[in-house]
């Protein structure tokens, strides 16, 4: 087997957040964290809000009624910057008009966005499938990292990023996730459990398969998250299921993923990555 080679990796950054939001409840779970790292970062907030275009079909009164909306979500949106977890921030209020795929992509560049933080309602399969996931469109289209937390998920505490679980196929995609990892654990002193699951197989090799993984996440990833005291894990199983059980095992703050068309349309199965931020008990960043 060939020496994986090791990473090195910038640094990046997390100066301007942006926090999508239809003011319902689904946002809440996501609005500490929000606070949180924009403080721990000092970064700027942007709390917008996407609402459709007025179709052209829709008739002369369409016009008058579209404005009245606007009016009335500009001053929800201004109402919500006051709650108690985004308080102090100075958040930018951004309402925008017509798709989330237009919409997030022209917002995230026009503002430099580093980090798109929103809650998601956490509904799996047919509930799911009959409302649709916000938190997938944006998942989508994001061209950078995106900080999802369900209602599942426990209330952000002082420490709430103290364990990092980052489970990986030992792919080049997951490994763009390390320097965000590298980039929260050193500011919240995390530590860092990497996992990999392989599919449930025979046991007479097994122990010499979990040896050679463990060395290769190792060599791969030991080099840049040496310092965050990393413990490697090679576990059997469905992955989704895997990653949850190990989550909740390890008291997980926070589980990072890599991903790449892991939300692309026209799949009819349940996603894994999505499946895991629906279902863990902590937030969960996606790299794409």
């Amino acid at each position: 087997m060939a020496v994986p080679h090791p990473i090195t990796a910038r640094i990046p950054k997390v100066e301007n957040i942006l926090l999508p939001t239809d003011m319902s409840d689904d946002s809440v779970p996501v609005l500490p964290y929000v606070g949180q790292i924009a403080r721990a970062f000092a970064a700027q907030v942007y709390l917008c809000h996407i609402r459709a275009d007025v179709p052209l079909t829709a008739g002369l009164a369409a016009p008058q009624l579209y404005e009245a909306e606007g009016k009335e979500a500009a001053k929800h949106l201004a109402e919500f910057r006051k709650l108690p977890a985004l308080r102090g921030l100075e958040a930018r209020l951004i309402l925008a008009a017509g798709t989330i795929e237009q919409e997030m992509q022209k917002l995230i560049a026009e503002n430099n966005i580093d980090l798109v933080m929103v809650g998601t309602h956490g509904r799996t399969g047919l509930a799911k499938m009959m409302l649709g996931s916000v938190a997938e469109e944006i998942c989508r289209v994001a061209t950078c990292p995106v900080f999802t937390a369900s209602p599942a998920t426990k209330p952000a505490a002082e420490s709430a990023f103290k364990n990092i679980l980052f489970p990986t196929n030992l792919s080049e995609v997951s490994k763009k996730t390390l320097p965000y990892i590298a980039l929260l654990a050193a500011k919240y002193g995390s530590r860092v459990t990497v996992l990999h699951v392989v599919q449930q197989g025979g046991a007479a090799d097994r122990e010499k398969q979990v040896d050679s993984i463990r060395i290769q996440m190792g060599g791969s990833f030991g080099p840049l998250l040496q310092k965050f005291q990393p413990e490697f894990i090679v576990e059997p199983g469905n992955t989704a299921d895997t990653v949850l059980r190990v989550a909740r095992e390890k008291q997980a703050g926070l589980i990072a993923l890599g991903i790449r068309n892991a939300f692309r349309p026209g799949i009819l199965v349940e996603r894994t990555a999505y499946k895991i931020m629906a279902g863990a008990h902590c937030p969960v960043l996606t790299v794409p």
